[in-house]
């Protein structure tokens, strides 16, 4: 059952709220929901751990309003978070995040550390590369998507509704376009603010998040590990699940 916040500026924020323990927050990654990007997590996880899994603002359930992508919404991301968290006080809490999510969780563990015991980011690197933009572009327009993208069209129309389509793959561009116009730092400044454990995960078949990047992002944090996951590309959850969990368990072990 999906519990409900409303932020100061008067989002919504709906977030699953299961198990007990040691709390866990998720973040799920661009048009997806908690459910359809880390319902694996939720369901594995839980047993052992409290799973605290929003809808990010503007996804799925934590409408309205609808998502939209200003060039700060990594930050925003993790602000809203940070008021979640004040919201429900689960005390400090380990974040899990996955491709923008993951962004955003580094940014609220440098942002706002009392909050954060650790975090676990994958599908990462920090910044917004040419290369990103130059392969998201080709994303554009949504009107001439074919079979290829079929699949994540019918999903995007499935949890957020026909009307957020265009928009969506739209913003999410253009936003990337303007952060790689203005140095394409997303993380990546903030990192050496992080002071508690963190594990950063890519496949070695990413795409685009570029293997020097997330090496860069890795060396600027103070306490971090990285690894590389083999056969994998940026759905590690999806492409390599049992090794991502056995990660995931390992580093909650430490904690």
């Amino acid at each position: 059952m999906l519990r409900q916040v409303t932020l100061r500026d008067g989002a919504i924020i709906a977030y699953h709220d299961v198990g007990s323990g040691l709390p866990l927050l998720l973040m799920h990654g661009f048009t997806g929901t908690a459910r359809s990007h880390l319902g694996l997590l939720i369901d594995e996880l839980s047993p052992d751990y409290r799973i605290i899994a929003p809808d990010l603002r503007g996804y799925g359930a934590s409408r309205p309003p609808n998502r939209d992508f200003p060039p700060n919404f990594y930050q925003r991301d993790a602000d809203d978070m940070a008021e979640l968290l004040d919201m429900v006080q689960p005390g400090q809490v380990v974040v899990m995040g996955f491709s923008d999510g993951a962004e955003s969780a580094l940014l609220l563990a440098a942002r706002h550390p009392d909050l954060v015991r650790g975090v676990v980011a994958w599908g990462v690197s920090g910044v917004i590369s040419q290369a990103m933009v130059d392969a998201v572009q080709d994303w554009l327009p949504v009107s001439a998507w074919g079979e290829q993208r079929a699949a994540w069209r019918d999903e995007i129309i499935a949890l957020h509704g026909r009307e957020q389509l265009e928009p969506m793959i739209e913003g999410w561009v253009r936003a990337a376009e303007a952060i790689l116009a203005a140095g394409g730092d997303i993380c990546l400044r903030a990192a050496s603010h992080i002071r508690c454990p963190v594990l950063l995960i890519n496949g070695d078949g990413e795409k685009n998040n570029l293997p020097q990047d997330v090496q860069r992002l890795a060396a600027a944090i103070p306490n971090c590990q990285l690894v590389f996951v083999a056969n994998s590309g940026h759905t590690i959850q999806e492409d390599q699940p049992a090794e991502l969990m056995r990660l995931i368990r390992a580093f909650l072990a430490g904690m």
